[in-house]
């Protein structure tokens, strides 16, 4: 026990030994210790060799730590910079106190914090250096008489330390961006090379780096290619020049030469001997002819040349392997030359393939996303948002829509169409719009199920594209795809790029697939709905049914309870229904039921919900509303029922309705006893003469 509070106390003396050596130096600079005198007394040199100990100890401590491949304690910089404005003063004081020519030591020590020290040690760093200028004035007695000078010591400590930081940041700065542009101009000319070498577009995952890689690959298969040319030709020059991807100049692309004056290019294809290589595509040997060695800047330094096409399986040129020397070449030579430029094309066309691999295996996985994404979907508006974003993020499109077939509101009319879902530019004033059937693209490609347009935008003269009175401008390229399902055309899918070369034929057959997909969810989630709906709605009335009701009512009655809110039930009954069935016959009495059903939807709020109980009885469940209010609502409904005349085939008829009022709190507990309590006040109203309202038990509002 007594050995572990010994080492426990060693641990803490080691610990303490800096900081304490650092509070007795500040005291002794305070007191004048380190002044300058001309009795150098024991007490100095003991104050002095205390300071250079206590500087040599700090600076063996970093240096073993960092040897030993340690990471110093943060305590450890602290102690330091303590340590080392004490001794910054300490000489400033030796050098004649405060208004010493050392003390530009204190304005660089201050610089240095700001340079090399994070904020978080910086800015304690600084407040000591300027505490303990403060405490020396303090001590002699001179703070209010020499104030402006200590002012003067701040303001010089934190300038120095404040444009030093500056300085830093901006050099900081200054080297993030030309890393940043060095990185640009890499990708950037990774790009023109792997146009220049006839690289496919490579996968969206990671682009730059696929495309980096791809380049990267090619150049070391080139300089193998020129290097085993170099140590079998023994040329002075041995290259490979590149066509442009519209084919009308040339590029040096790589080379080993003992000349430093190769032209890099642009070299038109038609010029010199390297010219005559591109135009005849196959080898040409040229013996002494100097002046048709044109990718030199000045004179040939040789004169006999050798050059062989890159073609690749298709016949294609896409550059050439030339070297020159001063000896003739012979057909060895050519040889060696024709095999190395088969390798460098190969080479080519492997990473060619490769890309264009990788790019199907990504397209093929954005694919499948977006099937998946559409089999999550189950209502129509969901559906049509997944088409929208699938379809941008495939196309990287700038412009998507999903446009929607509304049915006509009679037979023999014409069909509208609605934008269902839109995103990109100028979305806003599409968003939800309704236009008739028209000569537009997208009525078109309704009607056709083919997509549209089969030419280029700038080749029409004026692209309606949803209708005449809605413009969409700004576009390069444009394709409507029908959305087929089965023989049926539910809508239409619209993508837009601002690029005229922005829906290339991969691309298209792409978002043709996809509409395929969308227009199936489409049609899978509109039937759900209508299954839904079904389940839930009357036939005849259109309104909610009892099944639905019943569980409606449960979950608003338990909603009441939990917050103490107030809910009432009507319960209203046509009076002398089976009269007008009688009289009337039943498509009569449908008729007039309907009628009635719709007034009820039209007198209730949008919170209430209003159903078919049985029969000829409607219920209105009225959320927030005490025994008071919904007395007021059934009787505005009665009124409104009374003064409704209904069309049948047997002309118009008028009837009246029987209404009772239940109320939580009041009228029961649970729904069964709010539908008896309604139930019981309903036949109330029709024992004592019908049309009329009767209310249940129930409490007011306070």
């Amino acid at each position: 026990m007594a050995e572990h509070w010994t080492r426990r106390a060693r641990r803490w003396a080691s610990k303490a030994a800096m900081p304490a050596a650092v509070l007795s130096l500040a005291v002794l600079l305070v007191r004048g210790a380190f002044a300058q005198s001309a009795d150098l007394g024991p007490a100095r040199i003991a104050s002095w060799t205390f300071l250079v100990a206590a500087g040599v100890w700090a600076a063996v401590r970093q240096v073993t730590r960092k040897l030993s491949g340690a990471r110093a304690p943060a305590r450890w910089t602290v102690e330091s910079c303590a340590l080392s404005a004490v001794g910054a003063l300490a000489l400033a004081q030796l050098g004649g106190g405060l208004s010493s020519p050392l003390y530009p030591l204190v304005y660089l020590l201050a610089a240095v914090y700001a340079l090399a020290l994070p904020l978080r040690f910086a800015l304690p760093a600084l407040g000591w250096l300027l505490g303990l200028d403060a405490g020396l004035f303090l001590a002699q007695g001179t703070l209010l008489a020499r104030w402006p000078l200590l002012a003067a010591h701040t303001a010089f400590t934190a300038v120095f330390a404040a444009l030093y930081h500056g300085v830093l940041a901006a050099r900081l700065r200054a080297a993030r961006t030309a890393e940043e542009e060095a990185v640009s101009r890499r990708v950037a000319d990774a790009e023109r090379s792997a146009r220049e070498f006839r690289l496919v577009a490579t996968a969206q995952s990671d682009p730059e780096r696929q495309l980096l890689a791809a380049v990267s690959e090619i150049e070391e298969s080139v300089r193998g290619a020129l290097s085993v040319a170099a140590a079998a030709l023994q040329p002075h020059t041995v290259a490979i020049f590149l066509l442009s991807p519209d084919a009308a100049t040339v590029r040096l692309r790589d080379s080993i030469s003992s000349s430093d004056r190769l032209f890099r290019g642009p070299l038109p294809t038609r010029e010199g001997a390297l010219g005559a290589v591109l135009a005849a595509a196959r080898p040409v040997l040229l013996q002494g002819d100097g002046p048709a060695l044109s990718h030199y800047e000045g004179p040939a330094p040789a004169h006999c040349f050798c050059g062989v096409p890159l073609r690749d399986r298709q016949e294609r040129v896409l550059g050439a392997l030339v070297a020159d020397r001063a000896a003739p070449f012979g057909p060895a030579e050519e040889q060696v030359l024709t095999s190395l430029a088969g390798e460098v094309v190969r080479a080519m066309e492997g990473e060619r393939l490769l890309a264009a691999v990788r790019s199907e295996k990504e397209e093929k996985a954005r694919f499948f996303h977006a099937l998946e994404e559409l089999n999550r979907t189950t209502t129509v508006a969901q559906a049509a948002d997944c088409a929208v974003a699938q379809a941008r993020e495939m196309g990287r499109l700038d412009l998507c829509a999903v446009t929607l077939v509304e049915e006509p509101a009679r037979p023999g009319a014409r069909p509208r169409h609605r934008v269902q879902a839109v995103l990109g530019d100028g979305s806003g004033p599409l968003a939800g719009l309704s236009f008739a059937d028209n000569p537009g693209l997208v009525a078109n490609v309704v009607r056709l199920g083919a997509p549209l347009p089969g030419r280029e935008l700038q080749a029409m003269e004026r692209v309606v594209i949803f209708d005449s009175a809605t413009a969409v401008r700004g576009l390069g390229a444009l394709k409507i795809f029908p959305l087929r399902a089965g023989e049926a055309t539910v809508g239409a899918l619209v993508c837009g790029t601002r690029r005229r070369d922005g829906l290339p034929d991969a691309a298209q057959a792409g978002l043709g697939m996809l509409a395929l997909q969308a227009a199936a969810a489409l049609v899978r989630t509109r039937l759900f709905e209508q299954a839904e709906r079904l389940a839930t709605t009357d036939g005849l009335t259109g309104l909610t049914n009892r099944r639905t009701l019943s569980v409606q009512l449960v979950a608003r009655v338990r909603e009441a309870q939990r917050y103490r809110r107030p809910l009432s039930l009507l319960l209203l009954d046509v009076d002398h229904f089976k009269k007008v069935n009688d009289t009337h016959g039943h498509p009569a009495g449908d008729a007039v039921l309907r009628g009635v059903a719709a007034v009820a939807r039209s007198q209730a709020r949008e919170t209430d919900l209003v159903a078919r109980y049985g029969g000829e009885e409607l219920a209105v469940v009225l959320p927030e509303t005490d025994a008071a209010g919904a007395r007021a609502i059934a009787e505005r409904l009665r009124a409104a029922v009374e003064g409704t005349a209904h069309a049948t085939e047997q002309g118009s008829l008028r009837v009246t309705v029987s209404v009772g009022v239940a109320t939580w709190p009041g009228g029961g507990q649970t729904p069964d006893e709010l539908l008896t309590t309604a139930d019981r006040a309903l036949y109330r109203a029709k024992q004592t003469g019908r049309n009329r309202v009767e209310s249940g038990p129930g409490k007011a509002a306070a």
